[in-house]
């Protein structure tokens, strides 16, 4: 078998696909529930959580995009083929699939690591509390959080990163199967999707289970392979519906139906209670998936805007560095409320912005530990934004200034060797 057959290229009429208009309702929704997530977490750094009592759900909308986008790539690359996928060439995409991630995850995965280690303990008293941020890192550099292998009484330094190891675990085997049998997997992949749901809720203990051991399994994988099953399984639905011409009647009806699974899933993370109930509202995240891939509501066509595709862009930097940056708002806020208090008694301006700021930072005017309020998750929110855009210009400058250059630089160095190599050859 020759290498090209292995790599199943894609269709030339997809090569230069431009971005088309529904990707930015979804963008728009990744950003939505990263800063969830982010907030989730922050709440752990406030006391009693009371602001979003029960947000664990939100992290349940990446893996159920995650199996939606796997099944639309299958499709596409698989279209016109009319010969058998073989176990190589599926074995070659779900390479490729964990490669794109590798490289999409590890630049930023190292930066937020150097800050974890060498920036953050600023804030931090003794020199151990500083040297305790090394510990386990090297389970973060192999991606194995969340698993036996690297779980260590839960201490990490980036907690979050479980989520990226079971995407990539269960995202290899869904690709390749998906590429081996794609008919096959569209059948199966609703009943997987409720049957390690079932089995997750049985046996789990706690609604942010992802280290438990289910079986020869873990909770988080059980819940990957639940959820990127229920991702493939709206893929066929969405397969499905976008062939079918919807006039305003039914327009209206997706339009309303979606205003109501909005409405639903922020209410129960706003006021429900944690528990095992939490999980039920999987079914309005794949409503909001659905439509906003199927981009036929009018809350699609609303948030169809460029700002939510360059958002969008970060969300992964803002996934990886907002749990540190927690500790970080909480510190920074400390110390420029006692600055503006020393100030206030001559600056009018300086006490009006430490009145603006009474309540925040996890404390009341009484210095009582008080939860997150409402202007803790604006001012939280752009610091994490903020730093998270920081952090992917750095990238960029070192990609494009110094990484670069140094591959083309290597790579004519190494032709011109291989011509001088030739040369000589040819004069012998």
């Amino acid at each position: 078998m020759s290498a090209k057959s292995t790599t199943l290229p894609p269709r030339s009429d997809t090569l230069a696909r431009p971005q088309s208009e529904r990707i930015l309702t979804v963008e728009f929704w990744r950003f939505a529930f990263t800063v969830l997530v982010c907030l989730y977490h922050a709440e752990i750094f406030f006391g009693s959580p009371k602001f979003m009592p029960s947000g664990s759900s939100a992290v349940e909308f990446f893996f159920i995009i995650a199996g939606f986008l796997m099944a639309k790539s299958a499709k596409r690359n698989l279209a016109g083929r009319d010969k058998p996928v073989t176990v190589r060439e599926a074995h070659a995409k779900a390479v490729d699939y964990v490669k794109k991630k590798l490289k999409a995850f590890y630049p930023v995965l190292i930066v937020v690591l150097l800050l974890s280690v060498l920036v953050y303990p600023i804030f931090q008293s003794t020199f151990v509390d500083r040297l305790k941020n090394l510990q386990n890192t090297e389970w973060e550099m192999l991606m194995l959080v969340g698993t036996p292998f690297g779980y260590n009484d839960g201490m990490t330094p980036i907690v979050p990163l479980w989520f990226l190891t079971h995407l990539l675990i269960v995202g290899y085997i869904f690709t390749f199967a998906l590429y081996k049998n794609y008919d096959f997997m569209m059948f199966i992949a609703p009943v997987l999707g409720i049957l390690f749901y079932v089995y997750f809720a049985l046996n789990s203990s706690l609604v942010l289970d992802f280290y438990v051991k289910m079986g020869f399994l873990n909770a988080g994988m059980v819940r990957a392979i639940a959820e990127m099953s229920l991702g493939v399984s709206i893929y066929a639905l969405y397969e499905y519906l976008s062939k079918k011409k919807l006039g305003m009647g039914w327009r209206i009806v997706l339009s309303l139906l979606e205003i109501y699974a909005i409405y639903r899933l922020f209410s129960l993370m706003f006021f429900q209670p944690t528990g095992m109930e939490n999980f039920k509202r999987t079914l309005y995240i794949l409503i909001i998936v659905l439509l906003s891939f199927l981009n036929k509501t009018f809350i699609s066509w609303l948030l169809n805007r460029k700002i939510w595709a360059l958002l969008g862009k970060i969300t992964f930097t803002m996934y990886l560095c907002h749990f540190h940056l927690a500790n970080v708002y909480l510190s920074l806020l400390s110390s420029w409320k006692s600055y503006l208090l020393s100030k206030s008694m001559t600056s009018p301006s300086a006490y009006s912005m430490w009145q603006f700021l009474q309540g925040t930072g996890g404390t009341d005017s009484a210095f009582r530990p008080i939860p997150i309020t409402f202007k803790d998750a604006i001012l939280y929110m752009i610091l994490v934004i903020v730093v998270s855009i920081l952090i992917n210009l750095y990238i960029q400058f070192w990609k494009k200034m110094i990484i670069r250059p140094a591959i083309e630089f290597f790579k004519k160095r190494e032709e011109k060797k291989a011509a001088l190599a030739q040369v000589e050859e040819d004069l012998q």
